[in-house]
């Protein structure tokens, strides 16, 4: 289910930083939450320079907006929230002060992934069952 969405003026993140960017992404998420990497979906959407403002200036700042099923304990979404801080940094030469992330948490009844809805916190390997042969 999850979904990252990240923002950023165009030119500030090329090709091969997002192949690195989608492949860390993957890493981490799935290193923390126990997901399989089929199901991490990430967009990148580049926006004109001319629209991205920080402290009332132009800015080349990165937004990743996270989307992602609810039951994870605070300190494990902190972790991931310095894990893609560090990363967005570290590729794109972008300052951290200048990084935001933002996860969203969303009950596992809300979602849907290949025709079947998420499972509850707890019933993860029953559901990805389903999927080993896929």
């Amino acid at each position: 289910m999850p979904f990252y969405q990240c923002i950023a003026p165009i030119g500030v993140i090329t090709t091969d930083m997002k192949q690195e960017i989608v492949d860390e992404i993957t890493r981490i998420h799935c290193a923390a939450t126990g997901g399989l990497p089929r199901f991490v979906q990430i967009q990148f959407d580049e926006v004109n320079p001319e629209n991205v403002f920080q402290d009332r200036k132009l800015s080349s700042a990165i937004r990743l907006h996270v989307r992602m099923r609810a039951g994870r304990p605070a300190e494990v979404r902190h972790q991931m929230l310095t894990d893609y801080t560090n990363l967005l940094s570290r590729v794109t030469g972008v300052p951290i002060v200048d990084i935001m992330i933002g996860i969203v948490e969303t009950s596992y009844e809300n979602v849907m992934e290949s025709g079947l809805r998420l499972p509850a916190p707890g019933d993860e390997e029953s559901w990805k069952a389903k999927f080993a042969n896929m």
